[in-house]
């Protein structure tokens, strides 16, 4: 039985997704942005797809549920074919986690498969997912062995320059990019006078990319960006 492909369009050039490589040599897991997929109350029945409004769901994913989610470009995926995905609670989903710092500890990865296509166009689709897995972010220093982040882990972030940076407790949210067309971006978590990134993501046009992990990064090279970012109104501490 030949596995059906939800491939969907990009909305500025007309190509479509392509499949995403789910390993990596430096993180643990690889997956989707949370703005990739929406998750809804909706079970059978569900808004058009180009419906403006609708009611996003406010319940993060359990463990053996199967839920109604939304997708869109760059999502590939066969039915049935486990894969991950980064789960944020509403507001920072529309908002970020720099406006919203509050909901990093409620954030996770999830992995999912295909149950079934709902509706579907050349753009989007809703589908019924089962919940396989949710790990919650701020248990991936207990969850992943440190790997050493001293060669390669902050190369993009160099290659852009001048990255924000927004402090909330224990949290940094560090984000960079070129002019609104790609970027990359890292959660870190500071324990011990360390420095633990454990989500990483990069995007563009075509790809928006999160992956998880525990990366002992330099605590030079963090503490430089810090004191850079200040200097440039380049950093924000949230209380």
């Amino acid at each position: 039985m030949v596995q059906e492909v939800i491939s969907l369009m990009c909305g500025t050039c007309g190509s479509l997704s392509e499949p995403v490589k789910m390993e990596s040599e430096f993180f643990d897991i690889v997956g989707f942005e949370n703005d990739v997929m929406e998750w809804s109350d909706y079970e059978n029945e569900v808004p058009p797809l180009d419906a403006p409004h609708w009611v996003w769901s406010d319940r993060p994913p359990v463990q053996g549920q199967v839920r109604t989610v939304k997708v869109r470009h760059p999502f590939h995926m066969k039915a049935g074919e486990p894969f991950w995905m980064l789960y944020t609670p509403v507001s920072s989903s529309l908002n970020g986690w720099d406006s919203h710092p509050e909901e990093i500890e409620l954030s996770s990865f999830v992995q999912c498969s295909i149950e079934c296509v709902l509706e579907r166009n050349d753009l989007k689709a809703w589908l019924r997912v089962k919940v396989l897995e949710v790990w919650m972010i701020k248990d991936f220093n207990n969850r992943f062995p440190a790997r050493n982040g001293s060669n390669g882990y902050l190369d993009d972030f160099k290659m852009f320059g001048n990255p924000y940076i927004y402090l909330y407790r224990k949290w940094l949210f560090i984000s960079a990019g070129a002019q609104g067309d790609l970027g990359v971006w890292g959660l870190v978590k500071q324990m011990d006078s360390q420095y633990h990134m454990l989500v990483y993501g990069d995007w563009g046009f075509h790809k928006n990319n999160a992956f998880g992990g525990n990366i002992l990064l330099p605590k030079h090279q963090i503490e430089e960006w810090i004191k850079q970012a200040m200097q440039n109104n380049r950093y924000e501490k949230v209380e």
